[in-house]
């Protein structure tokens, strides 16, 4: 899916970084209804995991006695496939504003090879708006 860099785009959560926490994250969100963005620096999910040691055992992660870095990816990546998340890979976030109605807006470098290559010099960013999901009272 494309996006026009001009025109925010609508979500429930942005999420920076698609780390397994970013990953999990869209787990629970979407067992709350909730549509999520994720924007990572990185070219793909993982974060670390997949980045520095992606064949490395990992021996930490509950329920998983042993797993590697890329596995859990794999597997996170499985789990909220049901969700449907869109990534928004080779982005960095670089603001993040809060709007007088109550949503937040977060900007991007849309600088991205993949995304828009006449317009790398242009200076234009992506702006993601999120509303916050209300909260009962606890």
């Amino acid at each position: 899916m494309t996006y026009d860099a001009q025109k925010p785009i609508e979500t429930d959560v942005a999420i920076v970084g698609a780390g397994p926490a970013g990953l999990f994250a869209v787990f629970e969100l979407g067992l709350l209804d909730l549509k999520a963005h994720l924007v990572d620096i990185l070219d793909r999910p993982g974060g670390q995991c997949t980045e520095l040691y992606p064949e490395k055992p990992i021996y930490d992660i509950p329920g998983l006695p042993i797993v590697t870095g890329q596995e859990l990816t794999d597997r996170l990546k499985e789990q909220i496939k049901p969700f449907g998340a869109t990534f928004h890979l080779g982005e960095m976030a670089n603001a993040l504003e809060k709007l007088p109605d109550g949503r937040w807006k977060l900007s991007t470098d849309v600088w991205n090879p993949a995304h828009c290559p006449r317009d790398r010099d242009r200076g234009r960013r992506r702006q993601l708006h999120a509303q916050a999901p209300a909260r009962s009272g606890h």
